[in-house]
Parts: C-alpha cells; structure tokens; sequence
C-alpha cells in the first residue's frame, strides 16, 4: 500500500490533468501515474458526514491531512542548485515538508511550534514524533507592534522603495503578490545582502524558519535561511542574495497535496518512562 498520496495540480493545469505522484517525485520532474485505487480511499470507503472538499478533492479529516497551497524556492549557493516545496494550508495554518531521508517520509508543523516527524521507527513500525519550537508562538519571544525588520549595532537594513512581483498564478485576494525591497548594510564586516519581503500571504513565516530549529537532521536545503527576530512574522521572504547564495520564491499557488497521517501510531512520552498511544492532535477525531 502506498502511504503518501499527492494530488499536484498546477495553477494552469484543469482537473482532467491532475497527478498522483509520491513524496520522491515532489522535486524535480513529476511524472504522471495511472489512478490507483487501491490507494485512494472512496466515498463509498468512507463515512460521507466525515468527508471535507468537493469532488475529487474531498478528503476524510480523521485520516488524510490536506494542503492547499505550495511555496516554491529554487536557490543556488556554493555552485549547487535546486528547489525545495513546502505545503501551506491557510485554513488551519499547517505546513508540510518532505526531507530527503531515508527514515522520515514527511515533516508537518501547526502554528503553535509543534513539529510532527512521520516515519519508520528502525523497525518497520509508522510512528510519529514530535518537537517543541519555542520561537514560532511563544509571546515572550516575539514582540508584537515593533516595526520590522529591526536594524541593530551590527547591521543597518532600510527599505530601498524597489518592489518584485511574483508570476501571475501567484495571486492572494485577485493580486499579484508583490515583495519590497530591503538593503543590509553591515558596520563590522564588509559585504552586502538583498532581501524581499511580503505581508500577502497568509502565513507565520516563523514556522518555515522553525524547520531550520529542528534538532538532529532535518532541516531545509538552505541551513542559514532563518530571519527570526529580524524581521516579522507576517514577512514572508519571497528574495534572499547573499554572496554566492540565491534564494528565490519562484510561486506561491493553489497545488494541493494529501498525506495519509492516520497510517502512523502518535505516541507520548510519560514522566515515568513509558510511552502511551494518543490520538494524533492534528487530525480530526471521529
């Protein structure tokens, strides 16, 4: 049985042309499959009354965590290149991350910090794990009405009145998402760094960053691509230059994706040691 689903459909492509791939084919090409529904699950498999979504894009919410939405950077630095996704759902301000590892099939964060590492145990068992990031929603570490981004003793970064705008199937509310411009101008040390920013999207842009927090092994593509305390949470960065470093957010768009969640046992760690089996926080119960 194949344990990620993905329904990828391009701002231009029509319902007739939607692809099922799985989490390898995420970058890069994506090929098209045949339906396989052994692997979809049916109106007729599942309870109506549970069911979200309209047509094929309906979903049970006690089982398949749902997407919407897809950031995709395209960087270049240290002479590689590539591209990275990662799923947004504005509705409940999830986001979705597939690393290139071997023993986690999908990473989701939630807007409160938690970060949900669905994978293989070592021993074939799906579990699930998870991780506190502090910065993403802990008041005490953010403040609220300060005028980002926030220039210090080191650096000094002004607005240059330049703006950038997205390609046309990057729209919010009927426009084009547009980013402004914002020079660094460092006082110790010689160099020079460019970045646009937007407040369109509907996102705390902390929770990307809170990818690059996690500890051991996951982590995006670009390590140091983290602007916490710099600018606001309501700042998606949509340009980063930095030397030999590209960053780029080629689209934002409606490019929905489905992951099977409730194929993973989601355990806690009690204070005496032992483990207890509870229900996944991020689907809905029954």
């Amino acid at each position: 049985m194949i344990i990620l689903i993905f329904s990828l459909i391009s701002c231009k492509s029509t319902p007739e042309e939607d692809l099922f791939v799985g989490p390898n084919d995420m970058q890069g090409n994506i090929p098209a499959v045949e339906d396989d529904h052994d692997t979809l699950k049916t109106t007729e498999e599942i309870d109506n009354s549970r069911f979200r979504g309209q047509g094929q894009h309906k979903y049970d919410p006690t089982q398949t965590l749902y997407f919407s939405h897809a950031f995709i950077y395209e960087y270049k630095s240290g002479g590689e290149e590539g591209e990275f996704w990662i799923y947004h759902n504005p509705d409940n301000h999830q986001l979705l991350y597939i690393p290139e590892d071997p023993m986690v099939d999908f990473v989701v964060g939630d807007p409160r910090g938690n970060y949900y590492f669905f994978g293989d145990d070592g021993h074939g068992a799906k579990t699930v794990n998870s991780q506190l990031v502090e910065w993403v929603a802990n008041p005490r570490l953010y403040t609220e009405n300060v005028s980002y981004p926030i220039s210090d003793r080191y650096v000094t970064i002004n607005p240059t009145g330049k703006s950038k705008v997205l390609d046309e199937g990057s729209v919010i509310g009927g426009k084009r998402i547009e980013g402004t411009e914002y020079n660094w101008e460092f006082r110790q040390v010689e160099g020079r760094q460019t970045i646009y920013v937007t407040e369109m999207v509907p996102v705390n842009f902390y929770q990307v960053y809170g990818f690059n927090k996690l500890e051991g092994d996951i982590h995006l593509p670009i390590i140091d691509f983290d602007f916490i305390g710099i600018f606001g949470k309501n700042q998606t960065v949509i340009y980063l230059e930095s030397g030999d470093l590209k960053l780029e957010l080629v689209a934002y768009q409606f490019n929905p994706a489905f992951v099977e969640a409730g194929d993973y046992e989601y355990s806690v760690h009690l204070s005496d040691g032992s483990w207890k089996t509870e229900h996944l926080p991020l689907l809905s119960k029954e």
